[in-house]
C-alpha cells in the first residue's frame, strides 16, 4: 500500500464533498479507569504505526495519489464524564478528519461510570475495518506492526504506467463493443445509472439526531441457529437486518428489502473491498439467503462492459465521481467484521467488559449534507464469546427514537430466539 487504489480515492472524494464522508470506529468500554497517560501511549503507538499517514497529490497528472508519514499526531481528546457511551460515540462523528493534510485519525475518551469510555475513528480512506482493528491490537498491545514508509517513487513512472494500463485496456474495451451487444447493453445500462445521483443535498431538520443501536448476542447461540437453519452467521446476520429494515421501511414489512454487503477483492490499496447487493424477501430462509449471498458474490463492483477501473484515476474528479462504481440506492449496508484478536480487548492495560466495531459519517448530523443512500448501516464482529450488532440509522426520514430501533431489533432477533443485551 503505497499509492492510493480507485476504492481509496472513492473514498477521498467524500471528503472533498462526493457524498457522505465515512469513519472507521473502534469503541471499548472498560470496568475500571483508563489513565491519561495510558491512554497517552496508545496514542503515540498508533501515531506511528499504519495509521499515521497522510496523501499527497502527485505533481504529474496521470499519476496516482501517495501515501506519506504525517508528522502530526492529534493527541487524545477527553471529554466531560458521560451517561450514555453509545451517544457519546456517535458524537465522535463530529470530530473533523482530513486524510489529505491530517489528522485523518483521533482516539477519545470519557469517564463512564466506573470505567472509561474510548473511542478511535479514522477516515475510511485510510483503513478499512480490518486495517483499524489490526492497528489498534498493535497500538494497544505494543506489538510491532507493518508500517506504511514515505512513497518516493517517481511521479512519472507511476503516471506512465497507469496511462499505458489506462489506453491499453480501454482499446481492448472499445473494440469489443463493436462486436459485443452485450457488452454495449452492459456499459448503457451503467452510463444510465451513473446520471441517476444516488446521493443529493439535502436539507436534514434541525433537531435530526442520528441514531445508532448496539447489542450482544450469545455466540452460542447465533452460531446454533445459523446452522439449524441451513445457513451461517453472516446469513444470519443478514437476515436480522432484512427484518429491522423492512420494520423501519414499511411497518408492514412485505416488500424485498436489498442489501448492500462489503466483499474482500485485492485492490492493492488501503480498503481491500468491494461491494454486491443481496434482496432478500419476507419469507426467505436462512437457506434461501446463502444460496442469494452465494451468487451476488460472483459480481462485485467493478468498471462496466471491460473498461479499467484505473481510468478513475487519469479522468477529471468530478468525472470520476459521476463514473466510479456506486453501490447505489441501497435499503441497508452491512458489514460483517467477523472475529475481533484478543488483543483489542484490554486498553490502556485495563480490562474491556465491551468491544464494538462500526463505521459513522462526519458531517451527518449537519443540516445540509448529502443524503443517505441507505437507510441504515450494520456491523456484525464478534468479540470472544459475544457477537455484537450495531446499527446506524442514517436517513432522516426514518425518523425512529433509539427506544424503537431498539424495539424492531428484538422483534427481528427474537424470530430467531436470540435476545439482545442492548449496550
Amino acid at each position: 500500500m503505497t499509492r492510493l487504489s480507485v476504492v481509496d480515492e472513492i473514498f477521498l472524494r467524500t471528503h472533498r464533498g462526493f457524498g457522505i464522508p465515512v469513519a472507521m470506529q473502534g469503541i471499548w468500554i472498560t470496568e475500571e479507569p483508563v489513565s491519561e497517560d495510558a491512554l497517552d501511549l496508545v496514542d503515540r503507538r498508533v501515531a506511528s504505526g499504519p495509521l499515521g499517514l497522510r496523501i499527497v497529490s502527485p505533481t504529474i497528472p496521470g499519476a496516482r495519489r501517495r501515501w506519506v508519514r504525517a508528522t502530526v499526531r492529534p493527541g487524545v481528546t477527553w471529554s466531560e464524564r458521560t451517561d450514555d457511551p453509545l451517544s457519546w460515540a456517535d458524537s465522535c462523528a463530529d470530530i473533523p478528519l482530513d486524510p489529505e493534510y491530517g489528522p485523518g485519525w483521533r482516539l477519545s475518551a470519557a469517564p463512564y461510570g466506573s470505567g472509561t469510555a474510548v473511542s478511535i475513528v479514522c477516515s475510511h480512506v485510510i483503513a478499512d475495518a480490518r486495517g483499524l482493528i489490526d492497528a489498534a491490537a498493535a497500538a494497544v498491545s505494543g506489538a510491532d506492526s507493518d508500517v506504511v514508509e514515505d512513497d518516493r517513487s517517481s511521479d512519472l513512472a507511476d503516471a506512465v504506467s497507469t496511462v499505458s494500463t489506462v489506453v491499453g485496456r480501454t482499446t481492448l474495451a472499445l473494440s469489443a463493443l463493436v462486436y459485443s451487444r452485450s457488452r454495449r447493453t452492459e456499459l448503457r445500462g451503467y452510463l444510465r445509472a451513473s446520471r441517476t445521483p444516488t446521493t443529493t443535498t439535502a436539507v436534514r431538520p434541525a433537531a435530526w439526531e442520528q441514531v445508532s443501536v448496539t447489542a450482544d448476542v450469545p455466540a452460542a447461540q447465533w452460531d446454533r441457529v445459523a446452522a439449524a437453519g441451513q445457513g451461517t452467521p453472516n446469513v444470519l446476520f443478514l437476515s436480522v437486518v432484512a427484518a429491522i429494515v423492512a420494520a423501519v421501511r414499511t411497518p408492514c414489512g412485505a416488500e424485498t428489502v436489498l442489501l448492500g454487503v462489503p466483499m474482500k477483492v485485492p485492490t492493492g490499496g488501503a480498503n481491500a473491498l468491494s461491494v454486491t447487493a443481496v434482496h432478500i424477501g419476507p419469507e426467505s430462509s436462512l437457506a434461501d439467503i446463502r444460496a442469494l449471498a452465494k451468487t451476488a458474490y460472483r459480481s462485485p463492483l467493478t468498471g462496466p462492459a471491460g473498461f479499467p477501473d484505473e481510468l478513475l484515476h487519469v479522468i477529471p474528479e468530478r468525472a470520476a465521481a459521476v463514473l466510479a462504481p456506486s453501490t447505489g440506492l441501497r435499503d441497508a449496508l452491512c458489514s460483517n467484521i467477523g472475529p475481533l484478536p484478543d488483543a483489542v480487548r484490554t486498553i490502556g492495560g485495563r480490562r474491556a467488559l465491551r468491544v464494538a466495531t462500526r463505521a459513522i459519517h462526519p458531517g451527518l448530523r449537519h443540516e445540509q449534507a448529502a443524503a443517505s443512500p441507505t437507510v441504515l448501516s450494520a456491523y456484525l464482529c464478534r468479540v470472544g464469546e459475544v457477537y455484537t450488532l450495531s446499527l446506524v440509522v442514517t436517513d432522516p426520514a426514518a425518523a425512529h427514537t433509539r427506544d424503537e430501533i431498539r424495539e424492531q431489533m428484538t422483534a427481528a432477533l427474537s424470530r430467531h430466539s436470540l435476545e439482545p443485551d442492548f449496550w
